[in-house]
């Protein structure tokens, strides 16, 4: 298989993690005190990347110190800070504002943004067939994510903000990220620096914050919340590793294919949460056949 279709297959399988965390961070709404578990999550990103990178990293942290890597440890740091404090946490806010499905609407700006930043900061120019697959993808989402004529509630301007917002950030991640693997290719320690430090922003943020402080952070550890983290986790690595061998582009517009996902979990185990299933049928078949142009082009 080639390497640029082993990176999109990671960064589908990235999509249904994030499908996943979709579900979960819904669900887990119900019993929250804190953040919904939102620090636990960078936790968890944190812990596995790594042990991963302990286990099986490609650079050793000595070699990246002595061989001139410093810069691309402080992008990798910048696009945890991009991704994790503030794409992830508006990503939260956009969730409980808008539902698991409709939050994604924004975000599909996601692939634009990127894909313009590619060009602009990087020089990475899109295969016309991923420009193909990718507007065949996108338009399966948004033709599922238009409101309907009617029984359709009006959406709260500041969570429309908070879900564009939540786009941009992550497009900055991906263009970060990269830039990073181009002068220390090793997901692994990409990932560990980064979550760890969006953590310690995090902490930092909330001691300074009067009331509840630290404590807020770890409230949350219901059986929900842990699921939102180690599936926000997988996400973000399978990513990060997608991005060593496909472009940027790619990795954006299949993570597009989230929404998918997370309209599928939610018919399946989330009955309250309205779905459109002739609208999510559609969305589904346009998403498959924009996915096999995108890979197979």
């Amino acid at each position: 298989m080639p390497p640029a279709m082993i990176g999109e297959a990671l960064a589908l399988l990235g999509a249904g993690a994030y499908g996943l965390a979709g579900l979960s961070i819904l669900r887990g709404q119900a019993t929250a005190r804190g953040d919904n578990g939102v620090f636990l999550s960078v936790v968890v990103t944190a812990a596995l990347s790594c042990l991963l990178w302990l286990v099986a990293g490609r650079v050793p942290l000595r070699a990246v110190l002595t061989g001139g890597g410093l810069p691309s440890l402080g992008i990798f740091a910048l696009a945890g800070l991009a991704s994790i404090v503030l794409g992830r946490m508006t990503m939260y806010r956009a969730t409980v504002a808008l539902g698991a499905v409709r939050a994604s609407l924004l975000r599909r700006l996601t692939p634009v943004f990127a894909i313009l930043f590619a060009v602009v900061l990087l020089g990475e120019v899109p295969r016309a067939s991923t420009l193909l697959g990718g507007a065949v993808i996108l338009g399966g989402v948004l033709l599922y994510l238009a409101p309907s004529k009617a029984g359709s509630r009006p959406l709260p301007p500041w969570g429309l903000a908070i879900g564009g917002a939540s786009a941009l950030f992550y497009a900055l991640s991906y263009i970060l990220r990269r830039m990073g693997l181009d002068g220390v290719p090793d997901a692994a320690l990409g990932t560990c620096l980064g979550a760890l430090t969006g953590g310690v922003w995090m902490m930092a943020a909330a001691a300074l914050r009067p009331g509840r402080g630290v404590r807020a952070l770890i409230l949350d550890r219901g059986p929900w919340h842990w699921l939102t983290a180690v599936a926000l986790s997988v996400g973000q690595m399978l990513q990060f590793f997608a991005l060593q061998s496909a472009s940027v582009a790619a990795v954006s517009i299949l993570g597009a294919l989230e929404v998918v996902f997370t309209a599928l979990l939610i018919l399946l185990f989330q009955p309250s949460e309205p779905v459109a299933r002739g609208r999510f049928l559609l969305a589904a078949a346009l998403a498959l056949t924009g996915t096999a142009v995108l890979m197979l082009g």
